[in-house]
């Protein structure tokens, strides 16, 4: 390529130096001992025509030569590779509920009841996560009598064997209220105290005691309350 340029360069050398010797010869071509010069005659005029001609073809075989040197100084071996299938997939956090509704329940009970069911937490999803529970109630007098206990780990979830063994995750308190109360963990976003982990593909049992203490008031009488038990999740992964 070096070579193709300093060749294109001495050839734009010759041409000028051509177009200037002939411009010299033009210019001693008359004798020292001429006559007074005399006014511009046609045939000098057209002698500087036919210059300026010249001068103009040296100029377009100088550009002609420039764009040969650029094409030549731009004509690189060039190739291209690709990397293709650049796949990304969301996880995801799916928590789910056996049974999904009506998890304890009881009609007619008087002091000293109380009704013990277990449900199974599941993760369906992809990433793992953690949950918490709130539990709102359609009125606050009969909820506030009632103490709700939640236990992990237990072998029997039936009210014979709720005190044999588990883990209390609830101690008994309200069944709820009105406005949602935290009976595990927290459902605000991040890791709060009493907050359940699930991996991926997991799933745990709780078991859930519902009881009217035998010291209920007699507000409580002839009420009914029916809790809503929210469980609510999120990612653990960058949370």
């Amino acid at each position: 390529m070096a070579g193709k340029l300093i060749g294109t360069i001495a050839i734009i050398g010759v041409l000028l130096a051509t177009l200037f010797s002939l411009g010299a010869r033009r210019n001693h071509a008359q004798p020292r001992a001429a006559e007074a010069r005399q006014p511009h005659t046609p045939e000098r005029a057209r002698s500087r025509s036919s210059m300026a001609k010249k001068l103009v073809a040296t100029i377009g075989v100088l550009a002609l030569l420039v764009s040969v040197v650029s094409l030549s100084v731009l004509a690189l071996f060039t190739d291209t590779t690709s990397v293709p299938a650049n796949t990304f997939t969301t996880g995801t956090v799916d928590i789910s509920t056996s049974p999904t509704t009506a998890l304890v329940t009881f009609s007619t009970m008087a002091p000293g009841d109380e009704v013990t069911a277990a449900v199974t937490v599941s993760n369906a999803g992809t990433l793992a996560l953690r949950y918490a529970v709130t539990s709102t109630t359609t009125e606050n007098i009969l909820a506030a009598e009632l103490d709700l206990t939640i236990k992990s780990g237990v072998t029997t979830c039936t009210t014979a064997g709720f005190d044999t063994d588990g883990t209390v995750v609830y101690a008994a308190a309200d069944l709820g209220n009105t406005t949602a109360i935290n009976v595990i963990g927290n459902p605000t976003s991040g890791a709060d105290a009493g907050d359940r982990a699930l991996a991926a593909s997991a799933n745990e049992v709780l078991c859930f005691n519902v009881s009217l203490p035998l010291a209920a008031t007699n507000a409580a009488q002839g009420l009914t309350t029916t809790a809503t038990l929210a469980f609510v999740a999120e990612q653990t992964k960058n949370n």
